[in-house]
């Protein structure tokens, strides 16, 4: 292994890292941590101009080494899979949503089991979606360089400027989670993040199967059930193509270019010229045409259900209520209130009602969330009927 000449320092801005290239020094690796029961974990990926990310790097750090994998070069990543998915070994990351992407795409896996250190700065009143240098400089009052997040992962040889912002990534990151589990702890919540964490890495955008991907589009309330069906069919195919041929979704057409296509509903390549790039309508005008055609061919019966108008027929006082309940409760506890829960699911529990003063809390709230939030939320609405 070609090791990094500046000393092991948690503190240091050169630290020590062994980079990785060769299937024997990846053996060499999953022994390292094999006596372990944490690992921080993160990547580096480039993902400018394909669908799916290309990796540069995966950062190990065991307590004691920090291993910078060059993944490109390892035949067998066998030793890798093994580590991160080891149920008897926890793996740390910060905001690991895509993470969890390139982990999947590359390695066919969701490493378990997770701690995020993000989702436990939210359970521990510290911010909501916190990055990682202003995480390490409030637990460790140590300033990072986050000049390299954009640099080229891909390009090799690596500079050194890269592999040690590389390294301490992870480095950094042991110190965060051992603080932060113990606050977790003294405030009895470490089950709550543990919880979160299992969440991970489901309903990823790559996951989706195409034809349910025109769900994600906003302001569907607005469309009628054919205009529905006609995004439904367009963002499927958008989706297929984007995935066959590796390239962004907006590279084959843009979200607001389909909004404009499904609204005017054009009949030829020279009404099209008004949302695309003669190059789009090149590659792809005959293929929208079609599927414009086609889908109007659907019956109406066939075609998706209205989409209710975001708060549509609800009290908005009583949503505005819920929401204080959740601000009220966040100040109490000292926690974030986005992570308590969002505007959507308050929605979601009004639409509950069953016409007797009874309401369903969604799944969306269960689990930590039921005792923490749900019971006070179900308290307010039926105080509401009783007054009512």
């Amino acid at each position: 292994m070609s090791l990094n000449k500046s000393s092991l320092n948690e503190s240091s801005p050169e630290p020590s890292w062994q980079y990785i290239d060769t299937d024997t020094q990846l053996v060499e690796v999953q022994h390292a941590c094999k006596d372990t029961d944490v690992i921080t974990v993160d990547t580096e990926f480039v993902r400018d101009t394909t669908y799916y990310p290309n990796i540069g790097l995966v950062q190990i750090y065991n307590g004691q080494d920090c291993f910078l994998i060059d993944v490109p070069t390892i035949n067998d990543p066998t030793p890798l899979v093994e580590l991160l998915t080891d149920t008897d070994l926890l793996k740390v990351l910060h905001a690991c949503s895509e993470d969890m992407e390139v982990l999947q795409f590359c390695f066919g896996v969701i490493p378990a089991p997770l701690f995020d250190t993000q989702i436990a700065a939210a359970m521990l009143g510290i911010g909501f979606s916190v990055s990682y240098q202003s995480l390490v400089e409030h637990h460790l009052s140590v300033s990072l360089q986050k000049d390299q997040t954009r640099s080229n992962w891909l390009q090799r040889p690596l500079s050194p400027r890269q592999l040690n912002y590389a390294a301490l990534d992870v480095i950094h990151l042991l110190q965060v989670y051992k603080k932060q589990r113990t606050e977790l702890e003294a405030r009895a919540r470490l089950q709550w993040v543990e919880d979160e964490s299992r969440l991970l890495g489901r309903n990823m955008a790559t996951q989706i199967p195409p034809e349910e991907y025109y769900k994600k589009i906003r302001g569907l309330w607005l469309l009628d059930r054919r205009q529905l069906n006609t995004m439904k069919v367009l963002c499927a195919w958008r989706e297929e193509t984007a995935r066959a041929k590796n390239i962004p979704r907006n590279r084959v057409v843009d979200q607001k270019v389909l909004i404009d296509i499904i609204r005017s509903n054009p009949t030829s390549k020279q009404a099209l010229a008004l949302n695309m790039t003669s190059r789009q309508i090149r590659k792809y005008g005959d293929k929208i045409l079609s599927l414009l055609t086609e889908s109007q061919r659907i019956s109406l019966d066939e075609c998706p259900e209205l989409v209710a108008k975001p708060n549509a027929s609800l009290d908005k006082k009583l949503l505005r209520r819920l929401g204080q309940v959740v601000q009220e409760q966040a100040r109490t506890l000292c926690i974030a209130p986005e992570l308590l829960t969002k505007k959507r699911h308050l929605e979601k529990l009004l639409r509950s009602a069953d016409g007797h003063g009874g309401y369903q809390l969604p799944a969306e709230l269960s689990g930590w969330r039921e005792t923490v939030i749900g019971d006070e939320l179900l308290r307010t609405l039926a105080e509401d009927c009783a007054d009512g």
